[in-house]
């Protein structure tokens, strides 16, 4: 069990982001790959998950204020899906603000207590962010079968209740219509 507590681990965590290097954690969905937001963040994500480029990755943070700095856009209706479902296991499709902001596509914030402990000791609070597996195979399960699929990275395992298991809903705004390009653990009304 990682401790979030502990400052050695945290300062090893920061530096290890800092560096370029990739972690695996817990959501309220499945578990995730994270690098932080930035070009460098992106292509060691892209390159450890052997990506297509034309894949976006998405930003998640445990509040909608971390990550309004990254949006470019901020349209009404994205603000009334983020007050109405998050926390939760929506995926919100706006323009991303920033470096290289073509490899990002949306933005999240889950209802995870542990996603947001962790969240809490990153600096900055945010996180570039897929699914734990090699583009194009089943999502990895368990922290034992990411060590092994993934060894040069840190595996934040602080779970302390199970995961949703299904992917998170992704609704992509164009104006004021949704379009929900992946149903998953969000039902919109």
């Amino acid at each position: 069990m990682t401790n979030l507590n502990d400052s050695e681990f945290i300062s090893k965590l920061n530096n290890h982001l800092k560096s370029g290097g990739v972690i695996a954690f817990p959501t309220d969905t499945v578990w995730g790959l994270g690098a932080l937001p930035t070009r460098v963040g992106a292509d060691a994500l892209f390159e450890i998950k052997r990506r297509p480029a034309n894949k976006h990755l998405i930003i998640m943070s445990d509040n909608l204020e971390h990550i309004r700095p990254y949006m470019s856009e901020y349209p009404a209706r994205a603000f009334e899906l983020a007050q109405k479902y998050w926390p939760g296991a929506l995926t919100i499709g706006v323009p991303v603000a920033g470096t290289d902001s073509m490899v990002f596509g949306g933005v999240r914030v889950p209802n995870y207590k542990p996603f947001m402990e962790l969240c809490g000791v990153i600096d900055g609070h945010c996180l570039a962010t897929t699914s734990a597996n090699i583009s194009g195979q089943p999502t990895l399960t368990s922290a034992d079968e990411i060590r092994k699929t993934f060894p040069n990275i840190i595996v934040i395992d602080n779970a302390t209740a199970p995961m949703g298991g299904a992917p998170s809903t992704v609704a992509i705004l164009d104006g004021d219509n949704i379009n929900i390009v992946r149903a998953g653990g969000v039902v919109i009304e």
